[in-house]
């Protein structure tokens, strides 16, 4: 994926500001913003299949019926094979995003149970490997809550179903582990004229009762619906396609839309109160719907139509079984939640059976994905900007879905700050406002699991510009992703800098962060994310890493030793006093550098530690060309020193291949390195 400018937003918007050179060349100073933006496309033919072969010439854009220019092209296509590996970096765009809703105000404690299973089941059967799902609950009462971020870590996805109501995730990202009153028929035979009176009062006593019930139940749904709305808000700068699904019974559709047509004996009795004159009697939100709730859908629908979400329902009640109308009972539908997914082009599953088919079709049609990145100007934040794409010369009978708009950036929420932090980790988003080199190494250790250090090199004028006062708050987060994107190991440090006593020493160098992950065999993508609270300003940086068989002979990558400088150091809080320091030759320990620049006409010396094989039995092929300094060994490990020198200008990495003498087997390790 080609990022052309760093990434600001989930939803693959971006600010752009011209060249400051430029800039210089005018008479006054003058900055201009625009925003990018990336809208991912799928075309069906008639068969409603995918249609593949597509150019960016076949496809025209505007944005507020304005013509843009399509300055990028991708197309991604799932069913190839390379983009199938879990591990490996996705454009955001074409993402597929889904938010498990738990419906905690329609829905009783045997209903959850069915939800808890439908929501498995939707996990194991409906999702593939690289969608995103995160899981949340609604109450009326209580609000939205947001238990996980989206992420691929199904581990956590399944503790939080164990237990919507109670559920917290310790890692901060979020991205790792009604009622109605039945009012009774009196009988009316055999009372006295007296006993008529005092019936009647009772009846109309009962009727503004069940006026005052249906009045609170209508203010729950709208409350529901309202809350709906904030959610898809919530999710409107994720980038991807956007599902919602609600886990719920639904609510009485008779509240919103007024009587249902088997109730013909009420209607029949209200008729001939209207011919008697007693208008009074008659409840018009029961006889022909509430206006103020229907007008509440819609309004909800449009937010879910701008935000680019669909709303699809699981009907959770199971069985439903129909009462006695005439004598109070709800009508026992689910047409309620017919009502919220219909609005916003969703669907309505009666049981948790009826998901996997129908996302199964909905995965097929999104097989093929291109995305088409444009520039416009930038409104103010929150503004809503129509979007419109229109195939040219295409196959006949093809037809488009794509996002109907997208909103500009600013004033994010805490849960929306949230959910961007967790999509540029999980979506590996680049992050360049704050310069981060990172280095990882796996130790084998005695245990299942490795050691691996992870060393961050966070440049410090980077951070002293952030800060933006004399205080800089800085969060670190680490996570180890394996290829099944479950989140094996991580590490978060929240760290306070006081900017007036170290300024100097951060703009000499910066902050050097030391943590530790314990990881088993497997391959892994190793991702650090560095954020500045008080501008919130990121930096971000992903490297793969495989952790070997406990056992097999393996070699460290090369382990540069660091240049003379005046770093902060920071080291994590969860590191243990037991927790063995690996960097050490003989008595002496050192700290590797994570970024390895090197000075035409220097040598630079560089560790490399073997583990299960004698300095006798391997050979080395080092690109470019190495010389031995020294070796030592012992406790199952050879260590060696190289010196590095004579190195090609135009030398972007140092390449080691690691031989058994008279075998063919190889282990291969390459590091980037910079020559100036």
């Amino acid at each position: 994926m080609r990022p052309l400018v760093a990434v600001l937003l989930t939803l693959a918007v971006h600010t752009f500001v011209p060249d400051p050179a430029v800039a210089q060349t005018k008479t006054f100073e003058e900055k201009v913003t625009v925003t990018y933006v990336e809208v991912p496309v799928t075309v069906l033919g008639r068969d409603g299949n995918p249609v593949r072969g597509l150019t960016k010439e076949n496809f025209e854009l505007r944005e507020d019926d304005a013509k843009r220019a399509i300055e990028s092209f991708e197309l991604i296509d799932f069913a190839a094979t390379e983009t199938a590996k879990a591990i490996s970096p996705l454009n955001p765009a074409s993402r597929r995003n889904f938010l498990l809703l738990f419906d905690l105000s329609f829905s009783n404690p045997n209903s959850i149970v069915r939800a808890q299973q439908a929501a498995r089941n939707f996990i194991a059967r409906s999702v593939s490997v690289r969608d995103l799902v995160g899981i949340g609950t609604i109450d009326v009462d209580r609000g939205f809550r947001l238990l996980t971020a989206f992420t691929t870590d199904r581990e956590l996805l399944v503790a939080a179903i164990a237990d919507p109501r109670n559920f917290r995730a310790s890692d901060p990202l979020q991205i790792a582990a009604s009622f109605t009153l039945d009012q009774p028929k009196a009988s009316m035979g055999g009372v006295s004229e007296k006993n008529d009176v005092i019936m009647e009062n009772m009846v109309d006593i009962a009727r503004q009762s069940n006026r005052l019930d249906e009045s609170f139940n209508r203010t729950r749904i709208r409350r529901q619906v309202d809350m709906l709305g904030d959610v898809a808000k919530v999710l409107q700068r994720l980038a991807g396609r956007k599902h919602l699904v609600l886990l719920s019974e639904g609510f009485d559709p008779r509240l919103v839309t007024g009587r249902a047509v088997q109730e013909t004996e009420e209607q029949a009795e209200e008729n001939l109160a209207i011919t008697r004159g007693q208008l009074w009697t008659v409840d018009s939100d029961k006889r022909f719907g509430n206006p103020e709730t229907q007008k509440s859908i819609s309004m909800m629908a449009e937010v879910f139509r701008h935000s680019d979400v669909i709303l699809h329902a699981v009907d959770i009640q199971g069985l439903r079984v129909q009462g006695d109308v005439r004598g109070g009972a709800k009508l026992n539908t689910n047409e309620g939640l017919f009502l919220l997914a219909n609005s916003t082009g969703g669907t309505v599953f009666r049981n948790s059976n009826d998901i996997s088919s129908e996302f199964d079709r909905l995965t097929r049609q999104h097989e093929v994905v291109y995305v088409l990145g444009f520039r416009a100007p930038a409104g103010r934040p929150g503004q809503f900007h129509d979007l419109k794409v229109k195939l040219v010369n295409a196959p006949g009978g093809a037809r488009l879905q794509h996002r109907g708009g997208y909103y500009d950036a600013g004033n994010e929420t805490i849960i929306e700050r949230a959910l961007s932090l967790a999509e540029i980790v999980v979506n590996d988003i680049p992050q360049e406002d704050i310069d981060v080199a990172a280095l990882a190494a796996p130790f084998p250790t005695d245990d299942a699991k490795s050691q691996v250090p992870v060393v961050l090199e966070i440049k410090g004028t980077d951070v002293v510009k952030a800060a933006k006062s004399q205080t800089a708050t800085a969060d670190i987060f680490v996570y180890a992703f394996d290829d099944g994107g479950l989140v094996r190991d991580s590490v978060h440090q929240r760290v306070t800098l006081d900017v007036a006593q170290i300024g100097d020493r951060l703009r000499d160098s910066g902050i050097r962060f030391y943590g530790t992950l314990h990881l088993p065999p497997g391959q892994y993508a190793i991702k650090s994310l560095v954020r500045i609270a008080e501008s919130d300003t990121r930096g971000y940086r992903r490297i793969e890493l495989t952790v070997p068989e406990h056992g097999d002979v393996s070699v460290v990558r090369p382990l540069f030793f660091e240049e003379p400088g005046n770093w902060v150091m920071v080291k994590a809080a969860r590191d243990s006093a037991k927790t063995p320091y690996p960097f050490i030759l003989g008595t002496d320990s050192f700290i590797p550098a994570a970024r390895t620049t090197l000075r035409r006409g220097e040598p630079r010396l560089f560790a490399l530690f073997v583990y299960n094989s004698e300095a006798e039995e391997v050979t080395f092929d080092f690109t470019p060309k190495a010389t031995l300094v020294s070796t030592s060994a012992g406790e199952g490990v050879t260590k060696y020193v190289f010196a590095l020198e004579g190195v090609p200008e135009n030398a972007q990495e140092l390449s080691v291949a690691m031989r058994k003498k008279g075998s063919t087997d190889e282990r291969r390790v390459v590091v980037p390195i910079r020559v100036q």
